[in-house]
């Protein structure tokens, strides 16, 4: 054997290997590239606690009615109940825009028996609606008054039309209160103890409606309206963009504006301010972004970020019809929609949003810094709870070409003592903010008879080997939300 050529050819070999190495080295610089975290939780958020009836549903007042003699709000309908009870629902909302639509036939005693009767089995309370445009108050006084003889344990409170501004001819508040004011004041005359939910509207109707009408001591709540990713038409248009604005941190920038607007006005006037219908595109959502993975982890993050600022609530819209390009039909936001070849639901994306923030919610909110780069979409929440452990959830929107891990380095107040660190995970399986299944959290999904179930060997939650102090670090993937549970050595 010639010995010096074996040696040169095993020198070319090596170089070649080498640059074969280098090559999928910069091909693919995303394989490796993760991005640097540093989250910091304080010990005080200020303002008060996650309220008990903080997450909610918004649904047509058309639900109520019975199709083909069966009815969707039924307390016998297990799979439903199950449906509130797992995603965490406490509050139920009926009107939108059904209620002041004359096409809409408005429900009587045997379907609020049906609604009321559902409230109780699925442990949530009601803000019930009553008819604004070309409405009788005597009629709405009559109802309220059926309604508070037989359903007081389950009902939050009457409100009275919905988006008056949409109005016409005229949809000023000049126009809507004096309109309003005549059902307000026949309820009250027959129902002295009623409160009320009003006048859900926008902004402007809610701070004049505060104005007028907090001191009179029966508005349980102020509301307003928000579809924070605007027209579900426009969206449309170009799915992939939607998706990105779906996910965008830009979105914190409009949340905040709005509760400066309102929402921090109404708390220095001590008026409590709910959003009590609100989703992510109105007229029914975007069709390939509202009903995709996006939007599971948009409304994650939203609903986190309002919890963070003290308000009573959100209510989702949703149901299987809803007013959309003045007609009803199927909303593409929907959280769940019934089974057309069975008796339960098949959940959407959104539900696991509901989901995922039932887990992570409990208690007061504390306050959050996140230090990442600027482009990096990633946010995060926590919470203190009465027992003392502490919840975060941790939100990596980055996706696609920009895919990276969130390599995060997380501090929990000084004073934290020892403790055991728990996380959770919401996944979609490929990692596809644009798919619209295989969506899981805590490795299970939700079956249609409304349970989230993992294997009899595997738990939703998974202890952190090592993790025995205030600070951890752990890496959150791409397109996905962890969940820690922080719990405090007794």
């Amino acid at each position: 054997m010639n010995h010096l050529s074996s040696s040169r050819r095993i020198k070319k070999f090596r170089f070649l290997l080498c640059l074969f190495t280098l090559t999928l080295l910069i091909s693919h610089p995303a394989v490796a590239q993760t991005q640097p975290v540093a989250v910091t939780v304080t010990a005080d958020g200020g303002g008060a606690g996650l309220a008990p009836r903080f997450l909610g549903l918004s649904y047509e007042m058309s639900m109520l009615l019975p199709t083909d003699g069966r009815y969707y709000f039924d307390a016998n309908d297990q799979a439903l109940v199950n449906t509130f009870q797992t995603l965490g629902i406490k509050s139920l909302r009926v009107g939108a825009n059904a209620v002041d639509d004359a096409r809409i036939p408005i429900p009587q005693e045997k379907d609020i028996d049906m609604l009321f009767n559902f409230a109780r089995a699925a442990g949530v309370k009601v803000i019930y609606s009553f008819r604004l445009k070309n409405g009788d108050p005597t009629n709405s006084a009559r109802l309220a008054t059926y309604i508070a003889a037989h359903d007081a344990d389950v009902l939050d409170s009457f409100s009275i039309g919905n988006e008056p501004y949409l109005f016409r001819p005229d949809g000023s508040y000049n126009a809507f209160f004096p309109h309003w004011k005549p059902h307000y004041d026949a309820i009250l005359k027959a129902v002295p103890q009623a409160m009320f939910d009003g006048p859900s509207a926008n902004g402007d109707f809610a701070l004049r409606l505060a104005k007028d009408m907090l001191a009179g001591g029966h508005m349980a709540m102020v509301s307003d309206h928000y579809y924070f990713l605007g027209s579900g038409r426009a969206a449309e248009t170009n799915p992939p963009a939607s998706r990105a604005r779906f996910l965008s941190n830009r979105l914190d920038n409009d949340y905040a504006r709005d509760y400066a607007r309102v929402g921090a006005v109404l708390a220095a006037e001590g008026a409590p301010y709910r959003i009590d219908e609100m989703n992510s595109c109105y007229n029914g959502g975007a069709k390939d972004s509202s009903d995709t993975y996006a939007s599971t982890l948009w409304a994650l993050d939203c609903t986190h970020w309002w919890a963070a600022h003290h308000i009573l609530g959100m209510n989702f819209h949703t149901g299987e019809s809803v007013g959309r390009d003045g007609k009803f039909g199927p909303p593409n936001y929907a959280s769940f929609l019934r089974q057309a070849d069975g008796p339960g639901f098949t959940m959407r994306p959104q539900a696991y949003a509901l989901l995922a923030f039932t887990q992570g919610a409990h208690g007061q909110p504390l306050g959050v810094t996140v230090q990442a780069t600027n482009n990096f979409n990633f946010n995060a929440y926590a919470y203190r709870d009465k027992d003392g452990s502490i919840y975060v959830t941790l939100i990596n929107k980055s996706y696609g070409d920009k895919a990276q891990a969130a390599a995060v380095s997380l501090q929990l107040p000084s004073a934290t003592a020892s403790g055991t660190w728990q996380r959770m995970d919401l996944v979609q399986k490929d990692q596809d903010i644009a798919a619209k299944t295989g969506v899981m959290l805590g490795g299970a999904s939700i079956n249609p008879q409304g349970i989230w179930r993992s294997h009899w060997w595997r738990n939703h939650w998974k202890k952190i080997k090592g993790g025995n102090s205030g600070n951890l670090t752990v890496q959150v993937p791409a397109a996905s939300a962890t969940i820690l549970h922080f719990s405090p050595t007794k």
